[in-house]
């Protein structure tokens, strides 16, 4: 397995990693993976050198199941492991206690003010059953409904500076941020920060072939000018649906959508992937990709990788042999030849 540095950071992470949206409790919180088959395949994960793990507090419906499976495996496996692991999760939504469907909360259990913030990690290194987070995320910018911060930038990146002195998080990030917002907040962290180690090191954005200048998250802003601006500033991306939630895969075909099953169907996203382009331009991925004797989630994977930007690919799994096929991605070598083949096939499709 192939190693990056997250942007111009100290930190390593496997090219290919976990994202472990859809881990937890599959008995009551939507999830699909459980701790009995999860833990084993976390086990092969580190085999094959996948040590690259991502959750959030409040995947599943808030139900912070996936961080207390990852726990549970922690527990079940002691410390050589958990040191073995760079694991990332985020904060900003409020989270439920275990077992519990629904419960109400005060405008303080969410958002990102000191007071969430420190409770909140407080919660995320309880559910993971360890003592520090490697890296840590802003899960969005947490704006009030005229578009402005909720909480001043320099009392949220204070905060989180204090959580790196205090030795319970390692790194910072942010997650759903344009090139502004990532802006201010550096800015922010600037001022605040003890040292100019502390810094914003990833960000992690929507990337993947069919959803290319998604990963700006602002519209007129495209994917060469997001792309430069991290490159610059020194910050790793880390793509989230690297796959376009499965619609890589190949598993959905414009003759099967009735029939099939998958992430796509389950959060209602047909409008977003289901279009004439996308189909077509997954035909044309997935017969390049035989060409190359690759399967097509390898061939996204390993577009995605072909970018200097790019540190780790979180790439969802519910079995074992998506973990398996996933992580021989980071052996593929796309030449410039291919790259410019797939933007082609791309344009042809009508994506780009």
């Amino acid at each position: 397995m192939g190693c990056r540095q997250v942007g111009h950071s100290g930190l390593w992470v496997s090219e290919v990693g976990l994202g472990l949206w859809k881990w937890g409790d599959p008995s009551y919180d939507g999830s699909k993976v459980g701790e009995h088959e999860g833990f084993k395949i976390l086990d092969r994960a580190l085999e094959f050198g996948v040590f690259f793990w991502d959750t959030a507090n409040s995947y599943n419906w808030g139900s912070g199941n996936s961080e207390r499976l990852i726990g549970r495996y922690f527990a079940s496996r002691g410390r050589r492991v958990r040191e073995q692991v760079v694991l990332a999760t985020k904060i900003a939504n409020s989270v439920r206690e275990e077992h519990e469907e629904k419960a109400d909360f005060t405008p303080n259990q969410r958002g990102a003010s000191r007071l969430y913030i420190r409770r909140a990690v407080e919660g995320c290194l309880r559910r993971l059953q360890t003592d520090y987070i490697d890296l840590l995320y802003v899960h969005y910018p947490v704006l009030d409904e005229q578009g402005e911060y909720e909480t001043p930038l320099e009392e949220t990146w204070g905060t989180l500076d204090d959580l790196i002195s205090d030795g319970v998080v390692y790194y910072l990030g942010v997650s759903n941020y344009n090139i502004r917002q990532i802006e201010e907040a550096r800015e922010a962290l600037r001022k605040v920060a003890k040292d100019a180690s502390r810094r914003i090191v990833a960000v992690q954005n929507p990337y993947n072939l069919l959803e290319r200048d998604g990963v700006s998250k602002e519209e007129g802003v495209g994917e060469a000018e997001f792309l430069r601006y991290i490159r610059e500033a020194g910050i790793g991306l880390v793509p989230y649906f690297p796959l376009a939630a499965g619609m890589l895969t190949g598993k959905y075909r414009e003759d099967n959508v009735e029939r099939v099953e998958g992430h796509i169907i389950d959060d209602k996203l047909q409008d977003r992937y289901f279009t004439e382009a996308n189909f077509r331009a997954v035909e044309l991925l997935e017969e390049f990709a035989k060409r190359k004797g690759i399967t097509l989630p390898q061939l996204a994977i390993a577009w995605l990788l072909s970018h200097e930007e790019v540190c780790g690919v979180i790439a969802g799994v519910t079995k074992m042999e998506h973990l398996e096929d996933n992580a021989k991605a980071t052996s593929i070598e796309l030449t410039e030849e291919d790259l410019r083949e797939i933007d082609e096939l791309l344009e042809r499709a009508g994506v780009r």
